[in-house]
């Protein structure tokens, strides 16, 4: 009995499989070889009056919606890109909007075939007869690929070519707008090279449209390090380029003659005597205009070891030597051979470098007097009383410097007072290198003094 039973069960369980796979059968079927003959049959009567185009995609729908709810996809794919050809072809453009929009949003619509209409149908954009149908069938296309994974990279280069089109029509303002819609960094099917042409493409219309702040936040967006390598030259300088535009209007002197440097690094500026000479004068120029810290300072040290390039620029040779000296620099120029006011009036920024000369002198200054008079430093200077304590006081508050003035007195104090602890820990450490002095030279004598007993011994 518990045999047949047994037997009872593996029946059952027979039949269940057998009705499954039925089903299974149903719902996944083939339409392969029914689509192969549809399709010419139902865009024959197209090809001899394109009046019947209506009918035709009625059919193609029909069809369609049979291969989709079977998940036939290569079928189903077929049909999307007939329908779409077929329309192109008769050069309806509204109804390619209107279908583009049908076959992307139609119920359980299949991943692959979202992107077969998205893909055929950015081939069409170039066949437009106009703007405002090339336009329509963009912002159409924009439309039905929002949000979907598949096609973002679709997406992407739909928005930029939008946006060249606004731009050619002279709304920049509007063209940043849609360009900032992507999230550029995001898209991993983009290569890294196109994905920086679009960051910097951004970064172009934010300036253009003056909205400095965004420019900043993508640029940092921008991979730095990938841009040195091979490929990348031509976006390289594109970049520094337009971040001396951003650095410029922000008046950050500094960072504006570190992508002067960048640009100087280019192979292909290094090679051109050219492009690499006027690379360099920029460079030393902002350099000098930069509110000196020890970054500073040290980059003026490594142009100065920048031996062969200075020679072909005598002025940056000798801007970079004057301040890389302790001395003090004659202001205004006595003599300027070098015609190096020239260059700051033509970059409009000559107060700003009196300003670096000035700081420059009081460094100086700083360095050989820790108590001065202060109409003795204006005199040094050449300034007058009320710019010299200007000048004085915006150092101490960047803290480049640490100075008092005592005006009653007219006494400037460069020095700072030392603490107890100071004063203390100063004179042990004398006093360790006194004993050590004292130490090395008692083992000298005793050394002298066992050299000559030997002396006399022989």
């Amino acid at each position: 009995m518990s045999d047949e039973k047994v037997k009872m069960e593996v029946e059952k369980a027979d039949a269940k499989k057998e009705e499954s796979k039925e089903i299974k059968k149903n719902l996944k079927g083939d339409y392969s070889s029914v689509v192969k003959v549809k399709i010419p049959e139902f865009l024959a009567p197209v090809d001899q009056d394109a009046a019947n185009l209506p009918t035709a995609l009625t059919n193609l729908l029909q069809l369609e919606k049979k291969t989709r709810l079977a998940a036939d996809t290569p079928s189903t794919k077929k049909l999307a890109e007939a329908i779409i050809d077929v329309i192109v072809k008769c050069k309806d453009w509204k109804s390619l909007n209107t279908h583009i929009a049908i076959l992307c949003k139609r119920r359980a619509q299949l991943r692959k075939v979202i992107s077969t209409v998205v893909q055929r149908s950015m081939k069409a954009i170039d066949l437009t007869p106009d703007k405002e149908t090339k336009i329509a069938l963009i912002e159409t296309l924009r439309t039905v690929s929002a949000g979907k994974l598949m096609v973002e990279l679709e997406r992407a280069r739909l928005t930029k070519t939008l946006a060249e089109m606004k731009e050619a029509d002279g709304l920049a303002s509007e063209a940043c707008d849609i360009l900032q819609e992507v999230q550029v960094e995001t898209i991993g099917s983009m290569e890294l090279k196109e994905k920086a042409e679009f960051l910097l493409e951004q970064i172009r219309l934010c300036l253009v449209k003056k909205d400095f702040v965004r420019a900043s936040i993508v640029a940092k967006k921008v991979n730095t390090d990938k841009m040195g390598e091979d490929g990348f030259e031509e976006l390289k300088l594109k970049f520094y380029n337009l971040m001396i535009q951003y650095y410029k209007h922000e008046r950050s002197f500094f960072d504006t003659s570190k992508c002067f440097h960048s640009i100087l690094m280019t192979k292909s500026v290094s090679e051109d005597e050219k492009k690499a000479t006027e690379a360099l004068k920029m460079a030393v120029l902002y350099l000098v205009l930069s509110p000196y810290d020890s970054e500073v300072s040290d980059m003026i040290h490594r142009f100065k070891l920048m031996n062969k390039k200075l020679q072909l620029l005598p002025m940056a040779k000798h801007l970079v030597e004057l301040f890389t000296t302790n001395e003090l620099i004659p202001w205004p120029f006595d003599s300027d051979e070098y015609k190096i006011m020239d260059e700051f009036k033509a970059l409009g920024y000559e107060e700003d470098f009196q300003k670096s000369v000035v700081q420059h002198n009081i460094r100086v200054i700083s360095k050989y007097y820790s108590r001065i008079q202060s109409p003795r430093l204006s005199t040094l200077l050449g300034l007058g009383a009320k710019e010299t304590e200007k000048y004085l006081s915006e150092m101490v508050q960047s803290k480049q410097l640490f100075a008092k003035i005592d005006r009653p007195a007219q006494i400037v104090t460069f020095a700072r007072k030392k603490s107890a602890n100071e004063v203390v820990d100063e004179w042990s450490s004398d006093v360790g290198k006194l004993l050590a002095l004292v130490e090395k030279t008692c083992h000298l004598i005793n050394k002298e003094v066992m050299v000559n007993k030997f002396k006399a011994k022989a």
